[in-house]
């Protein structure tokens, strides 16, 4: 799979709340064809997109409160 398929399917996870340490482990450690670098920017990825989600819904609910 490709990097960039990989970023998709990690979006999606994140989106329908799979946490963060379950998306690592069953996709990021377990795409043993990328090099550690693209591995690593993988991680980067998915932490700054959950980052970024929990941001979003935090908005929200201080908006709502």
């Amino acid at each position: 799979m490709l990097l960039r398929q990989l970023q998709d399917v990690l979006a999606l996870r994140l989106d329908r709340g799979e946490r963060l340490a379950d998306v690592e482990a069953e996709l990021i450690d377990a795409a043993v064809a990328l090099s550690d670098d693209e591995r690593a920017a993988l991680w980067l990825f998915a932490w700054s997109y959950h980052a970024s989600e929990r941001l979003d819904s935090q908005r929200v609910l201080a908006r709502l409160g």
